[in-house]
């Protein structure tokens, strides 16, 4: 079962939804950039910031704006956000200094979670006409419900693509957050993805319906992608080698379609001993386990499943909110509570 979009284009262009832009939040604060081939950084400063890029004004040279940049925001003490940046543009002011626009091209899953709680707070979420005009970032969910399917996936994933089909066209270029949900056990994560192309795909059956397929890139360094992946599909079950079972050669919108259903929903068998969270809602604890270590991250993941878009529909059941509660106390305990955080909302395990 496949939900169509309310904003598709019958004509097939994209709608004007589709064509929004991150919304640009403005940030003015002095930020350090790292120049191509220098060790040393220039200190610019920012004007505004999104999902997928940025914007600043420094005083160097135009020939040394260009190609890959690092930026590193500051955070809390001594530490920082720290981001590999394309420049896209670069202009002279009238001052002699240069406005420059960049997107983001890597970040670190640290600084991807740091940068996500940026932009929660520095976003105006009472002002509903700024709410409705640009999303801050626009988001692919999917669906896999077949350990070969996932198997595929996070192969493709580990290379550092992906091709998928969906019912909604996308921006080429465009920066998303693509959420892949596992049923019936199996593993799920978050990444950034770049859209890299975007084509119209006709398919037999679907003669009513657009169809476009998409070539994912994504924004984190290899290595850490390669790494998260390549333990998460040791994880998973084997593949039956039943041809009744098998999806091999099948069609990814057969395989993997862009559903929205909690993983609550889908038939679970017994899983003996695990626990509620890993028997089912494996995708939640392992975007815990994603950021377990680090106060901020952790934070801004736990704020996401309780109050956020992956929170579960009419409420976490009792045993999975007991759950969730102890893993909260046992990572206060261990690696202390975000500045944000500065008491707890509720009695602790932690003595």
């Amino acid at each position: 079962m496949t939900k169509r979009p309310e904003d598709s284009s019958p004509s097939g262009k994209a709608s004007v939804a589709n064509r929004r832009t991150q919304r640009r939040i403005s940030v003015r604060i002095p930020i350090q950039v790292f120049l191509p081939n220098q060790s040393e950084p220039i200190t610019a400063m920012n004007q505004d910031i999104s999902w997928g890029g940025a914007q600043f004004v420094v005083a160097v040279p135009l020939a040394s704006l260009s190609g890959t940049l690092r930026l590193t925001f500051p955070w809390r003490g001594h530490e920082t956000v720290s981001i590999d940046a394309e420049v896209v543009r670069a202009q002279r002011l009238g001052s002699g200094h240069h406005q420059v626009a960049v997107r983001f091209a890597s970040l670190s899953p640290r600084s991807q979670a740091r940068l996500e709680k940026l932009l929660t707070m520095l976003d105006p979420a009472e002002d509903s006409t700024v709410r409705d005009s640009d999303p801050l970032v626009r988001e692919l969910e999917v669906v896999i419900e077949d350990a070969a399917a996932m198997r595929e996936m996070l192969e493709q994933i580990a290379a550092g693509r992906l091709s998928i089909t969906v019912f909604e066209t996308y921006e080429a270029g465009q920066s998303i957050r693509l959420s892949i949900r596992g049923a019936d056990g199996l593993p799920g994560l978050r990444l950034r993805a770049r859209v890299r192309e975007v084509e119209r795909v006709k398919m037999d059956g679907f003669t009513q319906s657009e169809l476009f397929g998409l070539e994912l890139g994504f924004e984190h360094p290899t290595p850490a992608i390669k790494t998260f992946v390549d333990l998460l599909i040791e994880q998973l079950p084997p593949v039956s080698k039943h041809p009744e079972s098998s999806v091999e050669g099948a069609p990814d919108w057969l395989r993997a379609m862009h559903l929205a259903r909690p993983t609550e929903d889908l038939a679970l068998d017994d899983h003996g001993d695990a626990s509620v969270l890993e028997s089912r809602f494996p995708d939640a604890l392992r975007s815990l386990i994603w950021v377990w270590g680090d106060p901020e991250a952790f934070d801004l993941a736990f704020q996401d499943l309780t109050l956020g878009s992956h929170v579960e529909p009419g409420g976490w059941p009792a045993d999975a909110w007991e759950e969730l509660g102890f893993l909260q106390d046992a990572h206060d305990c261990a690696y202390g509570l975000p500045a944000t955080r500065t008491s707890r909302l509720r009695p602790t395990r932690c003595r």
